[in-house]
């Protein structure tokens, strides 16, 4: 059994920006996604997100093949590897909007992403059999801490923390690291950008079928314009770029590290959503994102 250190390189640091400017456009996702969360029904908005998303992969492939960016490479193991892959983050979005519906008001999907670092390190330990360094321990602890910190936990009662919602968001977290490692398989034999695109076609054709009963295709007129501009920054900037974006460190960086920047989400969605709606900041948000922070530091800190 071998203690899990990832060394941090000079050639990574530009890596690490853009995952964590994704991270920072994942919590702007969080203001959008509340700005039309009641304009149509949930499975159909993740249907329309991901299908668009889709679609928005196609020009990015075209440049990037035309400019010779990125080596484009696929083999028939990474077909096998995004149909799973497809299907988990399917599941992923039906139990996010799931929780969202009957779990904590508000802040509930931060119990997705304070809790999503520690089950990727977890799930990483037993099925790598690697163990986690003291600083990266503490770490996870910082940043569990922080997002309750963030949710002001203890604000709410028994009843309202075993509600059947946050079972939605615990079992989404799960789903999702266990995506960020079947994904991580995957890109070893594709190239992020096909395996990415790949894997939300895979998605797009099973949420449909979450979505068939609302007749999503023929019904796409009866939404407005202002529903489907915020769809566009969900969909091609959040999910085509974003998420690809974080697909590409989990492939350079591995699972646990670029995980663990899924704290910054949380952080970033409370100081927008305090800017965009002007609500206040409150002492024990701000100090929830701090730890938070400090958590991304521990675990991506080389002397770890």
């Amino acid at each position: 059994m071998t203690t899990y250190v990832e060394t941090e390189r000079a050639s990574d640091s530009p890596l690490i920006i853009s995952l964590i400017l994704a991270m920072l456009l994942w919590g702007a996702s969080w203001i959008s996604g509340k700005l039309i969360a009641d304009l149509a029904p949930a499975p159909v908005t993740v249907f329309y997100r991901l299908a668009m998303a889709t679609l928005g992969m196609l020009p990015i492939l075209l440049l990037v093949h035309r400019f010779k960016v990125v080596t484009l490479r696929f083999s028939r193991k990474a077909l096998l590897w995004s149909l799973p892959a497809g299907v988990i983050l399917a599941l992923y979005n039906q139990l996010f909007f799931l929780g969202l519906h009957d779990g904590l008001p508000g802040k509930g999907g931060m119990l997705v992403t304070t809790t999503n670092p520690v089950f990727t390190f977890i799930l990483a330990t037993i099925l790598f059999k690697q163990t986690i360094a003291k600083r990266q321990a503490l770490g996870l602890v910082l940043g569990l801490t922080g997002g309750l910190f963030m949710i002001q936990v203890w604000q709410f009662d028994y009843a309202q923390l075993m509600a059947t919602g946050n079972a939605y968001f615990i079992m989404a977290s799960l789903t999702w690291a266990v995506l960020t490692l079947v994904s991580q398989q995957g890109t070893r034999f594709a190239d992020f950008l096909l395996f990415s695109t790949l894997m939300y076609a895979c998605a797009t054709v099973v949420s449909y079928g979450f979505a068939y009963e609302h007749s999503p295709l023929s019904t796409m007129n009866q939404y407005s314009s202002f529903y489907w501009q915020h769809m566009v920054f969900l969909s091609v900037v959040v999910v085509s770029i974003a998420t690809s974006l974080f697909f590409l460190a989990n492939q350079q960086l591995g699972s646990s590290r670029s995980s663990s920047f899924i704290f910054v989400v949380p952080a970033s969605a409370m100081g927008l959503s305090a800017w965009y709606f002007s609500e206040p900041l409150s002492v024990p948000v701000a100090c929830g994102a701090l730890l938070a922070l400090c958590a991304v530091y521990l675990i991506n800190n080389k002397r770890s």
